[in-house]
């Protein structure tokens, strides 16, 4: 009996000294991104928010390691070692996960979101959670955490001339990302596509191996793109969509409260992007203008020329991919007018 109640005791003064190690048991979340790892740069602020937010609120529990400036690859690459488990989370574009999942393209359709209110919405709405489940489905291991954006909304820069209309792109070797939407609406245009990757980017238009790019003031500044683009026309033609993965094994293998603190972790990095991009293309075009370049914004005659691409892109879309997902993203985007609406009256007393 004596024998019983010595194994007992030693088995609970055991059990209270593992607990503890237990508790602290800590993580490594290693996260790519392709942006530079500077102050201005969208990525790398949302990024190192993030490190902040989880390092301090798991006390040391979660530890986070950036690499910026595609130090681990591509967005192809990044996303295949999360895929693998060898990267616990990463940042891409629509470009650098269709690869793995081409129907979201569905969300770089020209001009089918007007305006960041609604796009922020959309960000959370139905659509993304359908999205989410199948790219998981898809990869086994890719989960989406968050949707934001990587810099508001794409526009044409070009170097040597100022584009007014879709017309003045005729034959402008254009760079695009890896993404047949993106090539295909400038085709239709009347531009050459040239897909190229970002790392190569500046040096491809120093050298006229492109005239122009399809990017936000926000992407130009920080990689000093504007030493070569002198020109804009801000049709704002797709939304830039940026998008946090996560290894899904890595994160269910989590404490469920770390588990949660991840998933808030994610939504509030989210936002950061979506915020501090705002802000910071408006300092982006001013410093634009200041180095010299030139800015049109298209009057409604002139829009219209661009947007007749944005009607064949449905269309080309649906005959490649079905109108399954236009018709997705279409209720999403409607549902977030409506609610913009409802609030905007709300804030005028209608």
């Amino acid at each position: 009996m004596k024998t019983t109640r010595v194994i007992a005791a030693a088995f609970a003064l055991w059990l209270a000294a593992a607990v503890p190690t237990l508790a602290q048991q800590s993580y490594t979340l290693k996260f790519g991104h392709a942006g530079p790892a500077t102050d201005i740069a969208d990525d790398h602020v949302a990024a190192m928010y993030l490190k902040f937010f989880l390092e301090s609120r798991s006390s040391g529990r979660i530890k986070v390691e950036i690499f910026p400036a595609s130090q681990l690859g591509d967005f192809r690459a990044m996303v295949e070692q999360v895929q693998l488990g060898t990267l616990e989370a990463t940042h891409t574009s629509v470009g650098g996960i269709g690869q793995f999942f081409p129907e979201i393209q569905v969300l770089e359709l020209p001009y089918i979101i007007p305006d960041d209110l609604v796009a922020e919405r959309v960000a959370r709405s139905a659509v993304m959670v359908e999205i989410r489940d199948a790219v998981l489905k898809k990869t086994s291991n890719v989960r989406l955490m968050s949707a934001t954006n990587t810099g508001r909304f794409r526009s044409f820069f070009t170097t040597k001339k100022q584009v007014f209309s879709a017309a003045d792109l005729k034959g402008v070797k254009m760079r695009t990302v890896d993404s047949p939407v993106e090539m295909e609406f400038v085709r239709f245009l009347g531009g050459n596509p040239t897909p190229i990757v970002w790392g190569e980017l500046y040096t491809s238009l120093k050298t006229n191996v492109v005239e122009g790019t399809k990017n936000a003031a926000t992407d130009i500044i920080p990689a000093n793109m504007h030493d070569a683009l002198k020109f804009v026309v801000l049709d704002e033609h797709s939304y830039l969509w940026g998008f946090n993965w996560i290894g899904d094994k890595w994160l269910k293998s989590l404490p469920k409260d770390l588990q949660d603190l991840v998933a808030d972790g994610f939504l509030q990095m989210a936002d950061v992007q979506f915020q501090y991009n705002k802000q910071y293309e408006s300092k982006s075009l001013e410093l634009f203008t200041k180095a010299g370049g030139k800015i049109h914004v298209p009057t409604p005659e002139q829009r219209a020329t661009f947007v007749a691409g944005g009607t064949h892109m449905k269309t080309w879309f649906a005959q490649k991919y079905g109108n399954e997902w236009v018709e997705k993203l279409d209720k999403a985007v409607a549902d977030a007018q409506k609610d913009v609406a409802q609030q905007r009256n709300a804030l005028i007393g209608r």
